[in-house]
């Protein structure tokens, strides 16, 4: 009985009960505040239950930017609901990565960043956005996925603004385990998705995390590359099963 119940739990509960975790962190944009709300691993195939929470979380929450941080799609027929969803997010900068499912799913890429750019979401591919335009001293640079990608940090960083506050956005962590390039600008803060905190997680230790995770699996951590947080996601891969991982908005105050 208590095997069927956690079998109910894994399937049925917990992949919807999407939580929305808070951090704040000082990059010195001069009496300037702003919410950044991370979905990342959406996996999305339809607008069922947890895109619908998500979506409802968001529209209370109102960030000023919403950065979805790959294996938003993991197959090519989902573009229609992708595009459902897109339409439903609140006004806001809207940015997008690659994550290794994209270049797996055999979606075409030039259709997802046409799908990402009529409904006003930035697709970064190894490139670089700078918010000076809006009087914010803060780029966002976003790099191909490592897993599945070929990420390049010099070619990333050549767009981002000379004096702005830099945040990296990568899929996969495992990236940050590497030695960075040594005339890279140190970034304020990093920002990756891929492991879903293992998804299913005993006594909070993940019992998987897929290649490219490297050691992390949620959380903040100190890397070579400074501080990384990795989101837990919102979707499952493989499996429609969460335990110990709950789907994860988080959202970053910035000041």
């Amino acid at each position: 009985m208590t095997l069927v119940a956690f079998i109910v739990y894994g399937f049925l509960i917990e992949p919807q009960r999407v939580e929305v975790t808070h951090w704040e962190r000082h990059v010195g944009l001069a009496g300037t505040t702003l919410n950044i709300a991370q979905l990342s691993d959406l996996h999305i195939s339809e607008i069922g239950s947890t895109e619908r929470k998500t979506l409802e979380h968001l529209k209370l929450l109102q960030p000023n930017i919403i950065l979805l941080t790959g294996d938003v799609i993991d197959h090519s027929d989902s573009l229609s609901a992708l595009n459902s969803f897109l339409k439903e997010l609140p006004p806001s900068i809207k940015i997008a990565i690659l994550g290794n499912w994209e270049h797996w799913s055999g979606v075409d890429l030039k259709a997802l960043a046409a799908l990402y750019a009529e409904n006003d979401v930035t697709l970064l591919v190894n490139n670089c956005i700078s918010l000076s335009s809006i009087g914010l001293r803060l780029s966002i640079a976003g790099f191909d996925d490592y897993t599945a990608g070929q990420p390049d940090a010099n070619q990333t960083f050549l767009n981002c603004g000379k004096d702005d506050h830099i945040i990296i956005a990568e899929h996969s962590p495992g990236l940050f385990e590497e030695t960075p390039p040594p005339e890279m600008p140190k970034p304020a803060f990093s920002l990756a998705g891929h492991t879903h905190g293992g998804q299913l997680a005993i006594g909070n230790k993940a019992i998987f995390t897929p290649p490219g995770s490297g050691r992390f699996v949620s959380g903040w951590y100190t890397t070579l590359w400074g501080d990384l947080y990795v989101s837990k996601g919102i979707g499952t891969s493989v499996l429609p099963l969460r335990i110990g991982a709950r789907p994860e908005i988080s959202i970053f105050e910035v000041n």
